[in-house]
């Protein structure tokens, strides 16, 4: 319980952007598409997938990027093959629309921490 709580207090901080103005933040956001596959089955009825995608993904990038991000919320679909369509809107304080694409596209072929499951990035494409 402790570990998911500590996990929750890390989200939160991760999406919190102190130092940009609202402006900037939405001059500097990158929507980008990624497609998604648990390790352990994911019931989208009964788990909040907004704020798993939110976490997992503002989490990494927060992580990638050493600061503040700010995580315009997460929209999504479930294929029948057991994989998410994810579309998310992102900026990261300091970095450029551009660079945050890039360190967001960079995020395939990896697996990003969850709060229900771990998340293997299969694509992701930056717009």
């Amino acid at each position: 319980m402790l570990f998911n709580l500590s996990k929750v207090f890390v989200a939160l901080a991760a999406v919190t952007a102190v130092a940009a103005s609202p402006a900037k933040r939405q001059a500097d956001a990158v929507t980008c598409d990624f497609v998604l596959s648990p390790d352990v089955t994911v019931d989208p009825t009964t788990t909040n997938l907004v704020a798993e995608f939110n976490f997992a993904i503002g989490r990494a990038l927060s992580i990638a990027t050493g600061g503040s991000i700010f995580n315009f919320g997460a929209t999504f679909v479930d294929n029948p093959d057991d994989t998410f369509n994810v579309e998310d809107k992102l900026s990261a304080d300091g970095h450029t629309a551009a660079q945050t694409a890039a360190i967001l596209t960079g995020f395939a072929g990896t697996t990003l921490e969850g709060l229900a499951a771990n998340w293997l990035v299969e694509s992701a494409v930056c717009a």
